[in-house]
């Protein structure tokens, strides 16, 4: 009988890189904000807040800043990052809050880095990338595992709700469905529709060097090795 999956690869769990509110979601955090363009930035003051978007996975914390030095004409020379938040799988975008005036002063997020120690506090430990809908009225939405029930079927949970969802071999367009991709060494596409511990069985999207129905080893490392297909992870 097939092995189930490691719980590791569930939750997309974030151990320590973003301190207080990781809250074990995975993805990434803002580690700093960069300045650019021409600083001709004027009227702040000293812990004006700065916007952070949201994070992109389901119950990621956002991530907060201050302004926490100034130059001439009160211009903003330095910002730091108060919360560290979790959830990001790509820089969000950094505006001025209230204050002075930005003019051309640009803000850059820079995300926290993955050091792939496994255990320690700065390591992420990301888990499977599915999408799912949870909800008859939402629509199909990052999913992070909670729960497996089967070789096809999971507890997950979006940004709509919790739901057991099934592996389908096409886009998600029903509540109770969900999808996992996977893509060869040349990056061709297909569904998984069965994940093991060690092995998926894939349904063609657009890679032809496995059938429909053929039983595959599976991995994070991408490209995928020869005779692998890559599991998408954030």
């Amino acid at each position: 009988m097939a092995r189930s999956l490691n719980q590791k690869y569930f939750g997309n769990r974030n151990i320590g890189t973003t301190g207080a509110g990781d809250d074990n979601i995975g993805g990434q955090g803002v580690a700093s904000i960069t300045l650019g363009g021409v600083n001709n930035s004027t009227g702040y003051a000293l812990n004006d807040p700065i916007n952070i978007g949201a994070p992109n996975l389901p119950g990621g914390v956002q991530a907060t800043a201050r302004v926490s030095a100034l130059g001439a004409s009160n211009s903003i020379t330095a910002i730091e990052v108060t919360q560290k938040g979790s959830g990001y799988t790509s820089a969000p975008a950094v505006t001025e809050s209230v204050g002075g005036v930005q003019g051309t002063l640009t803000f850059t997020a820079v995300l926290t880095t993955d050091s792939g120690a496994v255990g320690s506090s700065t390591n992420q430990e990301n888990a499977i990338t599915l999408f799912a809908k949870t909800t008859t009225g939402g629509t199909s939405q990052r999913a992070d595992i909670i729960r497996q029930v089967g070789a096809r079927r999971f507890k997950v949970r979006t940004a709509d709700g919790t739901a057991i969802c099934k592996l389908k071999d096409s886009a998600v367009s029903a509540q109770g469905e969900m999808t996992i991709t996977a893509t060869d060494t040349t990056n061709g596409t297909y569904f998984v529709t069965k994940i093991s511990a060690h092995k998926v069985t894939v349904t063609q999207g657009n890679g032809t060097a496995f059938a429909t129905g053929a039983s595959v080893p599976w991995t994070f490392v991408s490209p995928a090795p020869a005779g692998y297909v890559t599991i998408p992870n954030a």
